[in-house]
């Protein structure tokens, strides 16, 4: 019988006390929560359960999300395909740049465009997503924002095909500084 080293054996001790603890410490949050669960099945029927809590919310939020047109769901086989509708891409990108961080170095985002009438649409979606987007109007046609969202913006002028009459870009630089 060949020698163990100390060290492999007080790290075999611990690894093996370790996965006890955490054993340990599994099973009492499991009695202290799900007591009922835990006592007629153990550990797997409480994973069980919260699997199938988490699927049901789930199933809810996307009952939600198609209801409000947020997003379309088919199915294809077994597989379930799930897709943003334009108003789920609109609330998608407003969320997103609202949650942008502020630009640190004194420049803001700003938007000027020209749009005509025969694009009214597409006019009235884009002050529709400036104002949603925490933008500013510092005057007609023209919006400012302290947040990072210039990529966002264009994207979204190039998604609508607008980008002919609007022009993004950052600005450090004003007469009078913007109130945001």
């Amino acid at each position: 019988m060949t020698a163990v080293p100390l060290t492999k054996l007080l790290l075999r001790t611990l690894a093996a006390t370790g996965q006890g603890a955490v054993y340990f410490f599994t099973m009492l949050h499991d009695l202290k929560h799900h007591r009922s669960l835990y006592l007629q099945g153990g550990h797997a029927n409480v994973v069980e359960e919260k699997r199938l809590r988490h699927e049901y919310y789930a199933k809810l939020a996307l009952a939600r999300l198609r209801r409000s047109n947020y997003v379309t769901a088919r199915k294809i086989g077994r597989r379930l395909i799930v897709e943003l509708t334009d108003k789920g891409r609109q609330a998608l990108l407003t969320h997103t740049m609202r949650s942008s961080p502020k630009r640190n170095d004194g420049s803001m985002t700003v938007v000027v465009f020209d749009v005509p009438e025969s694009e009214r649409f597409s006019r009235q979606q884009l002050r529709l997503l400036l104002k949603q987007g925490g933008f500013t109007k510092l005057q007609q046609s023209v919006w400012v924002s302290p947040v990072d969202c210039y990529a966002n913006v264009v994207e979204f002028v190039r998604t609508v095909k607008i980008s002919r009459w609007v022009n993004v870009f950052r600005g450090r630089d004003f007469l009078q500084r913007p109130k945001v």
